[in-house]
């Protein structure tokens, strides 16, 4: 299912016209996975007093989030979309950056 709806919005094809638009795509979805783990570790190892409107994740949900970008990665990784520059860098995200 995933992967076809990679397919369906054109990631899954080499198109060159959009090929930087693509770049940026796959960078920003990667760095924002990674700051979210950094920020999750910073303010964990910090021992400050969370704000009202922050809140950490829980172990439990790290590992679900962790289990479903394996399983995105899997489902994308025939496309060559995973641990490369153009696609997820799932390795390094699950690494925690």
């Amino acid at each position: 299912m995933v992967s076809l709806c990679f397919f369906y919005v054109g990631l899954t094809s080499d198109d060159q016209n959009l090929h930087n638009d693509r770049i940026n795509l796959w960078n920003d979805f990667n760095h924002a996975w990674l700051a979210l783990f950094q920020r999750q570790k910073d303010m964990t190892e910090s021992g400050a007093q969370l704000q009202r409107s922050q809140s950490l994740i829980s172990h439990e949900g790290l590992e679900k989030m962790g289990k479903e970008l394996v399983r995105l990665c899997d489902a994308i990784e025939r496309h060559g979309l995973v641990d490369y520059q153009y696609g997820v860098w799932e390795e390094q995200i699950i690494a925690g950056g």
